[in-house]
């Protein structure tokens, strides 16, 4: 098993107890009150509040986050699974020497620079893991062609070969996986000092900026890209995986054409980025390379395109409740998920918020990791595709697994959770962001202050429609308290706060007073925590308790109306999904759309993530017979 990087989480205080409860009603007076105490609630909050204005927080690139409970086992275990047959040096560099007989070694860099990436990103400077990893960066610059690109020798001013019928092409097979490489090498440079590697990735960009975007984005010869081609090895999959590539080429080198490539490359890509689509996994994945450059670039134009994109996924149905889309971006008339596709519908949800501010994409990012990526699991810990029951609406169940994808989507759902490691407590000059009330503990940075956060579940405080969250905040003895801000979740009617500070002359908790402000304004459905009075960091202790009563919603996750139907005594509600907290129910015992009344949900469905036999098929779509009364 891989060392987590914890090299901050030895500042929690074994005497840090943390507990929070208060209604998040609030007085303009206790807001004044908080605007007050100056050297607690950050002037930067309340023109942060009142302004609307947002600033990208502080996301970690390397975060010292650690999973607690059942969420680690699961994290790890996918970790884990990289360490096992068949991933050792010769499988892996596959893609490149072509040394052996594996699945798609034409696409020249895919299984290579998957693991290459993942395994560097959660790696740590100086304890690359796992053992392979080193093998792997010192021997794949040598199979690098001379134009830069790996893989088969290619005349690239040929004619594309498109086939509709087979992925077995040469041409643009070696795109999507050169594309893969290039973030695997990049990410490889980014995090050891290793300079065989620094001058792959340096001249497989250049590949791209000298040889694919003249060659592949050329308005003459757009007729050309236009040819159908397999969905796998499709033009607008394969060649724009470059994208982010040249994104983090540029981050690693300075060298400012490497951005301006990658924006050339996304203007091009404009034309061709439309749905449906037969590939979710590429075209998921460039529409978060768009907001990655808009990052860099500061050009509007790309952010815009991934939130008109988000739009167009969730009001058009491709998301089905679970929150998981089909491996063909279709709403339907196909039949299996794709981890690959749910690894980067989770990224570009957590980018969207940093970007934006709404609380929407932390909602859907959340209701995907409970309810899609945690059925896409296999027991051994990797990751792949599950066949799905669908009908004309749309998916209604996960059926029986198909497929533990060793090729692609058992590196793509670990690094992608990896990722998510940033987003789960985050700083920023305005304070910390609470965003997923779920077992952790990381280190935040608020300015030049450094802050140790521990979110823990408070089963004593639960109860049948209350989740409470214990959150341990510690920093350096004398500094301010920053503001916290809580995510309010889509599921929670209500979310209340208390908490107490630990004093060391009469060792006693005091309980304290905040002061609270919700957001009015649309789209951020955030809690502002501050504290009434001057405390410093020693021993503050909050306590969330989520108020989550079940509700309804249709096939197109809008909200069905439970309470008016039982008062206008409807005796029936058709294809409808149960939900609770952050879980989407399931039917413990069958993959169809079945009866169920509503006294007996409790005993014939539950959360997935508590299912006995977590391979049977499961449906998240039920009728709802509602004359038998209310819910036991």
């Amino acid at each position: 098993m891989r060392k987590l990087n914890m090299n901050k989480i030895h500042l929690l205080s074994a005497g840090l107890s943390c507990v929070f409860l208060a209604g998040c009603g609030t007085s303009s007076e206790a807001f004044e009150k908080s605007e007050r105490a100056s050297a607690v609630a950050l002037p930067s909050a309340v023109a942060f509040q009142e302004s609307g204005q947002w600033v990208r927080p502080d996301v970690a690139e390397n975060p010292s986050t650690r999973l607690l409970g059942e969420p680690l086992a699961s994290y790890e275990a996918g970790l884990e699974r990289l360490t096992k047959a068949p991933f050792n040096k010769d499988f892996i560099l596959a893609d490149v020497n072509f040394n052996q007989v594996r699945w798609f070694t034409h696409f020249s860099g895919d299984i290579s620079g998957r693991f290459i990436e993942v395994a560097s990103n959660v790696s740590s400077a100086d304890e690359p893991w796992p053992e392979v990893l080193n093998a792997l960066l010192d021997e794949i610059a040598q199979y690098q062609k001379e134009d830069g690109h790996f893989g088969a020798e290619v005349d690239w001013e040929q004619e594309i070969d498109f086939d509709p019928t087979t992925d077995r092409t040469v041409m643009m097979p070696i795109l999507w996986g050169n594309g893969r490489l290039l973030l695997g090498l990049t990410a490889a440079a980014m995090k050891f000092d290793h300079p065989g590697v620094k001058e792959a990735a340096r001249k497989l960009g250049d590949f791209y900026v000298n040889t694919v975007y003249p060659r592949f984005c050329d308005p003459e010869r757009v007729e050309e890209y236009r040819t159908e081609g397999q969905y796998a090895s499709a033009y607008v999959t394969c060649v724009y995986e470059g994208m982010e590539g040249l994104l983090d080429l540029y981050k690693v080198t300075g060298e400012r054409r490497y951005l301006e490539s990658a924006c050339k490359f996304a203007d091009f890509h404009e034309e061709f980025d439309v749905l449906p689509v037969g590939h979710s996994h590429g075209s998921l994945s460039q529409t978060s390379m768009l907001v990655k450059i808009y990052e860099e670039s500061g050009q509007e134009k790309y952010l815009k395109r991934a939130v008109e994109r988000w739009d167009a996924v969730v009001t058009g149905g491709y998301v089905n409740p679970a929150g998981s889309v089909l491996e063909k971006f279709w709403v339907t008339g196909y039949n299996r998920d794709e981890g690959c596709s749910e690894a980067d519908w989770l990224r570009l949800n957590l980018l969207l918020w940093s970007n934006t501010g709404q609380t929407r994409y932390l909602d859907m990012a959340e209701r995907l990791y409970w309810n899609g990526i945690q059925p896409n699991q296999w027991s051994t810990g990797g990751y792949g595709h599950r066949f799905m029951g669908v009908d004309d609406v749309g998916p209604f169940a996960y059926l029986k697994q198909s497929q533990e994808s060793l090729w692609c989507c058992s590196f793509h759902v670990p690094w992608a959770l990896h990722k998510m490691l940033s987003f789960l407590a985050v700083g920023s000059e305005a304070g910390i962001w609470y965003n997923f009330p779920i077992g952790f503990e990381t280190a935040v940075d608020v300015g030049e202050q450094a802050w140790i956060v521990k979110s823990n579940p408070a089963e004593d405080a639960s109860g049948p429609n209350l989740i409470a969250y214990n959150l341990e905040l510690l920093g350096t003895p004398g500094a301010a308290v920053p503001p916290l801000h809580v995510r309010m979740p889509d599921w929670a009617q209500d979310v209340k706060v208390r908490g107490w500070k630990y004093d060391r002359e009469t060792k006693e908790e005091l309980e304290i007073e905040f002061a609270l402000a919700k957001s009015e304004l649309p789209g951020r459905n955030v809690l502002t925590v501050t504290t009434s009075e001057k405390i410093t960091a020693d021993t503050l202790t909050y306590q969330l308790l989520y108020t989550a009563r079940p509700f309804l919603e249709d096939r197109r996750l809008q909200r069905v109306d439970l309470e008016k139907a039982l008062e206008e005594k409807v005796e029936r509600l058709e294809g409808v999904a149960y939900r609770q907290g952050p879980h989407v129910y399931m039917n413990k015992s069958s993959g169809a759309i079945e009866d169920i009344e509503l006294s007996a949900v409790n005993k014939k469905m539950g959360p997935f993530v508590e299912m006995e036999d977590r391979d049977d098929p499961h449906a998240f779509v039920i009728n709802l017979l509602l004359e038998s009364g209310t819910e036991e």
